[in-house]
């Protein structure tokens, strides 16, 4: 083998790494680098300087001079949002706005500040979770200073238990400035907790499906049985028409039976995941409750409680 072969392979590692070093050195700017102003950084204002707006207002205060209030308005569509994690813990970017009133005094953008007070459970039953330090991103002005947005970095833990969270997230200024007040609710759902659930409910509404249709055929069997006219012959009989094992096997290679009975769990599973997918916090009473009501849910559409009360039908 020549030595241009023998060097082509460590070329291309060597292009390769140096394609791939650029990516993992290269760090964009975080998307929210601006840090809650209620925890550590509660001196800073959104743009990173000293919070002077609160010195600012006391010396105008001392020289007597009257402060136009200014009322801070959250957009409607930001009074109140709600972000639906699933059954992941991914960290996610909230977009609230705010309305600026007409007129606003001179630099008054940059002594804005950022509050967000800890998520807090709405369950009373609850776990007690602590999530990491929400981030901002920098204030971004619109609509000929009428309108300020901005992001919320929410990175929640990893084994958040499943359930509904709320925080709530200011725009403050200096004073005598109004504050606008938003609430953010993060829903989590048991999405390990729902798998098991289902599963739970597919073996038992089979079990139960199993239970009808091998008693159907146990009756016929019986039934048989009975018209033997030799005493011996139909005790003998009745007595191995009334094991269950043969109308259970009977079942299962019976496929009249297998694809409906399929089937009818199938539907079943619909409305499980009809129930799941409609409530946002699914699992926030606990695995044990919500799987409770979930299995119940299953079964009660395979016609469990009208099997037990009726018992397998005689033909």
């Amino acid at each position: 083998m020549s030595f241009r072969w023998r060097v082509l392979p460590a070329l291309i590692l060597v292009v390769a790494i140096g394609a791939a070093t650029p990516a993992v050195a290269k760090t964009s700017t975080p998307a929210c680098p601006v840090p809650n102003a209620a925890g550590a950084a509660a001196g800073l204002a959104v743009t990173g300087q000293p919070a002077k707006a609160k010195r600012n207002a006391k010396k105008k205060k001392k020289n007597g001079k009257q402060q136009k209030k200014v009322f801070l308005q959250p957009d409607p569509q930001s009074v109140s949002r709600s972000v639906n994690l699933g059954d992941d813990r991914e960290p996610e970017e909230v977009t609230l706005r705010v309305n600026l009133p007409a007129v606003l005094p001179k630099g008054f953008e940059r002594k804005l500040e950022l509050v967000a007070e800890p998520f807090v459970t709405t369950s009373e039953t609850g776990e007690t979770v602590s999530f990491s330090e929400p981030m901002f991103s920098e204030l971004t002005e619109s609509g000929n200073r009428k309108r300020i947005t901005f992001e919320m970095c929410i990175d929640p833990p990893n084994d958040l238990p499943a359930g509904k969270y709320t925080s709530t997230v200011m725009l403050e200024g200096p004073p005598p400035t109004e504050s606008a007040v938003m609430i953010v609710t993060l829903n989590a759902k048991d999405g390990h907790g729902f798998i098991i659930a289902a599963a739970l409910t597919a073996v038992l509404a089979f079990l139960i499906l199993l239970y009808k249709g091998a008693g159907d055929k146990r009756t016929v069997r019986l039934a048989e049985a009975e018209k033997e006219t030799v005493p011996e012959k139909r005790k003998t009989a009745v007595a191995a028409a009334g094991k269950w094992w043969d109308p259970i096997k009977d079942c299962l290679l019976d496929l009249g039976w297998l694809v409906p009975t399929l089937a009818s769990i199938a539907a079943a599973f619909t409305l499980l995941w009809a129930a799941y997918d409609s409530n946002p916090a699914w699992g926030e009473g606990g695995i044990v409750t919500s799987a409770i009501a979930l299995v119940g849910t299953g079964l009660a559409a395979v016609g469990a409680k009208a099997i037990f009360t009726q018992g397998p039908s005689a033909h």
